[in-house]
């Protein structure tokens, strides 16, 4: 895993019963999926490891990986290099995203969207304050490979990380944290294959990277804000057609 997956803040599981920990290990292994942080073909570590890093007994994680595996999130292979490996394919497919869409109310998104700018509008303000230049420079691959994508799974994890990785450039976990869980409910509904991409998302990384690299917290903020007003503006759009259809 890049930077390690669960240094994002996705472990920590909270005390419940055995069935909810496991609902919640499922929920925190598709959200590293659906952001990119664990990506298609990629090895998890261990059960020992991983039950380990989640806070919860193998017993628990088994019950995760069946349902992962079920749901043919994950398959596992036996033998010399044998293991769980992510097969992501599935995570975003466009069925599953237009019934969670269609589910989900106007006033639900909109809230969804506010928490979005909230957050990614705080980081990208904090990052043109406190971006190392190794911080930058993984913010302009991450926007090159959004313009290069060729799928919507591609872009799907580069957006994705772009905006997790400004959590990083702020210098906050509690802030990348957030934002991690956030990326989470939404990417899968933005970036499922069968929908056109949200217009003007390369230009408004390219937008939120100038503020950085000029030290322009304000514009930052300013852009990044209006970069995730957009995406909601296409998310109530995408619902709204749905529920009239």
């Amino acid at each position: 895993m890049e930077k390690g997956a669960f240094s994002f803040g996705l472990g920590g599981l909270p005390d419940d019963s055995a069935t909810k920990l496991a609902d919640s290990v499922v929920q925190h292994l598709e959200m590293a999926m659906a952001v990119g942080l664990l990506t298609d073909g990629e090895r998890l570590p261990t059960e020992a490891e991983l039950a380990g890093k989640l806070g919860v007994s193998t017993v628990t994680l088994r019950q995760a990986l069946t349902i992962l595996r079920d749901r043919g999130l994950i398959e596992t292979r036996r033998g010399r290099g044998g293991g769980s490996y992510v097969q992501d394919s599935g995570t975003v497919s466009h069925a599953r995203a237009e019934a969670r869409l269609r589910a989900m109310s106007t006033e639900k998104l909109r809230d969804l969207g506010d928490l979005a700018e909230a957050l990614t509008g705080a980081a990208a303000r904090l990052a043109a304050l406190r971006a190392l230049p190794e911080d930058v420079d993984r913010l302009e691959e991450l926007a090159r490979h959004f313009a290069d994508a060729a799928d919507a799974d591609a872009r799907r994890r580069a957006d994705s990380r772009f905006h997790i990785e400004l959590g990083l450039a702020a210098q906050s976990s509690h802030l990348t944290t957030l934002m991690v869980q956030t990326q989470g409910h939404l990417a899968p509904l933005l970036w499922a294959p069968k929908w056109p991409a949200p217009p003007g998302t390369a230009h408004e990384h390219a937008l939120i990277m100038t503020a950085l690299r000029d030290h322009d917290a304000d514009a930052a903020h300013r852009h990044a804000i209006a970069h995730c007003s957009g995406e909601t503006r296409v998310l109530i759009d995408r619902h709204l057609t749905l529920a009239s259809a």
